[in-house]
Order: C-alpha cells, then structure tokens, then sequence
C-alpha cells in the first residue's frame, strides 16, 4: 500500500459497461460520439482509462490528514467519506489495590521468669490473661509478692508474647485507562469521494478512455476505481493502493482487577500496663508499647513483686498492601466495511 502524506481527493465518473478493458488515453480520432479527443480537454477535463472488469468507474479521491474537504464545482456530487489510518494503541490498564483490612488479636501468653530477661536458663510462672481478652482489666493467674521458684524470687522479669494481625486482605483500586494517544480511537486520513461530468458528458476521448472532471489544484486529486473488501488491484493503469473503511467498532478493553490474598506488612500494636493490686490501680509498668513483631521482656526492679492485674489499651491495626493481579490489555479496534481503492500512479 502506498504512504500519502498530502492532501487528496477522489470523484467518479458515469458508467463505462460491464466488459470495458484497460487503455490508455486516446491522443486523437472520434470515438463513437464523432467528438475529437482534445474536446474532453477544451471542456476542462482529463481523458482516463477505463476501469478494470469488475470495478467503479473511475472516480476522483481526496485524501485529507488534517482539514476537511469539500467536492469541487467540477465534481460537485458527494460519493462517499471514508477513512484509513486508524490511530488506536493498545489501552494502557491500570489497577491497584487498597490498604488491606483486618483486626488484631491481642498477647495470649505473659510469663515470670525469676532471672534477667536475657538469662540462659530461667523458671517460668504463667501470668497469662484469659482466653479471648479483650485488653480490659484482668487479675487472671495472679502472682503472690515474694514468691519463690528455684530459691530465688519468680518475677524478676515479665515477657509478653506478641500481637497477631488478623489480615482480612484488600479491595481493588481501579485508576482511569488511559492510552498513548487519546482514550477514543481515531483516523489519521479522512478520504473524499466525488463524482462529476464535463459539459458534454464523458465523450471526447475515443473508445478507449473517458473524459472526467479535472479540477484545479489544491488539493492534488488522484483517479481512481474502488471495489468492496479487501481485494488487490487489477491492470496496469490503476496501481496504487489503499484500503479504506467506513468506521470502526472498539473492542478493547481491560482484563479484570483482584487482590492476591497474601498481606505484605500489616501490623498490630498497643500499650500494655502491669499493676501489683487485682484492680487495675497500682501500676507496676504503665503504657508499655507491644506489637506483633514479636514478643517484649521487661525487667522488674527490685525483684519479687506481686503481678496481681493487666490491661491492654490504643490496640490498632496497621494496614498492609497486597499485589494486583490482572488488568491486562485485552482485544483491539476493528476497521469497519473495507473497500479498495487503486489509483493512477
């Protein structure tokens, strides 16, 4: 197919038969009218040759890239608008996902050890809170003051176990489509048909041609003879080629958007408080920051003191991300009702 980069346009002429052949242009005798062949050029016109079996007549075309086009007073007869070089680029999807959800259960294990918090060997005495607690005040599994394990006294130290992010997971966050270009496809080339006769009609070039409109420039125009469908070009008279269409249908579109259900770095976090009373009123250690990263020891001076209720407060869950799957491009525009166009070189 030939590239075009200028400005065309096509117009037709009346009906030659259905079994003229190719010629050239006749340059002199009668044709079957008895009109000379300079008399098709005395009228304003050009005499060209016939179409191939099978084909239009020829016709006149205009090819525009930028401003419209209008028939000219030589041809004045609108034959068709139809358009070729579609500019429509794969869609550019885009998805994302939101903050995962979840909630946080809280330490489910708080143990005295009756030796520093970095000691080797230790014995341990459950303070553990209840099953399911709520981070209220607990006097679950108490520890006397001056308790002894192992002849020394059993809290000198107090590990609490870590948090537990429950993740619920993501939602999709879709973002707008957008292309390279524009989100509507559209053409690069607008093609003109008109069709016209000479005063006289079509004779004044003898038997083998016929005489058609011959506009001034601009726009250049060049003759043509058109066929429905996607066909090649036929004889050696019409041989530039172009596939033109009538519309186009958008078919593309983008795969759908979901969430893998893996979390990556969500969190938990809180402040526990330690009291020595079973109320929740003497505080031991207060507003002591824990998470689910991992567990916490916290050393207990002087050692021996009684564990008598916690409380757990400002529990919060710290969102994660999770990895969009799909949001692939998928599909393409399709040229509507092609039809060929072959041209005088």
């Amino acid at each position: 197919m030939a590239c075009y980069t200028g400005a065309i346009t096509i117009y037709e002429i009346g009906d030659a038969g259905p079994d003229a052949e190719d010629a050239g242009t006749s340059d002199g005798g009668e044709d079957d009218g008895g009109v000379e062949a300079k008399s098709c050029e005395a009228r304003g016109g050009q005499c060209v040759p016939l179409r191939p079996i099978g084909w239009s007549d020829p016709i006149l075309v205009a090819l525009s890239s930028g401003h419209l086009l209008k028939c000219p007073p030589e041809a004045p007869v609108h034959h068709f608008t139809k358009y070729t070089e579609l500019i429509a680029g794969p869609l550019n999807c885009a998805c994302g996902c939101k903050p995962s959800t979840g909630t946080c259960k809280l330490p489910a294990t708080m143990t005295a050890q009756n030796a520093a918090c970095d000691a080797p060997e230790t014995a341990v005495t459950s303070f553990d809170p209840p099953t399911a607690w709520d981070g209220s005040c607990s006097n679950t599994n108490p520890i006397a003051a001056g308790k002894q394990c192992d002849g020394k006294a059993c809290v000198e130290s107090l590990t609490i176990g870590p948090m537990q992010a429950v993740d619920v997971g993501c939602e999709v966050e879709e973002e707008p489509i957008l292309t390279g270009t524009s989100d509507v496809p559209r053409w690069g080339v607008t093609v003109l048909g008109c069709e016209g006769f000479p005063e006289g009609g079509e004779v004044g070039c003898g038997s083998a041609a016929k005489c058609a409109p011959n506009p001034a420039p601009p726009p250049a125009f060049l003759v043509c003879v058109y066929q429905e469908g996607d066909v090649p070009c036929e004889g050696e008279s019409y041989t530039d080629r172009f596939v033109i269409y009538s519309g186009y249908d958008d078919k593309r579109t983008c795969t759908d958007c979901t969430c893998a259900p893996e979390v990556d770095g969500s969190l938990c976090t809180a402040t526990a408080s330690i009291y020595a009373d079973s109320l929740c009123q003497t505080p031991l250690i207060s507003g002591y920051p824990i998470s689910s990263l991992d567990e916490v020891c916290l050393p207990l001076t002087p050692p021996g003191p009684a564990l008598g209720s916690k409380t757990l407060s400002d529990v919060k869950y710290h969102p994660g991300t999770c990895q969009p799957i799909g949001g692939e491009p998928t599909g393409e525009v399709e040229r509507l009702r092609p039809s060929t166009i072959c041209c005088r070189p």
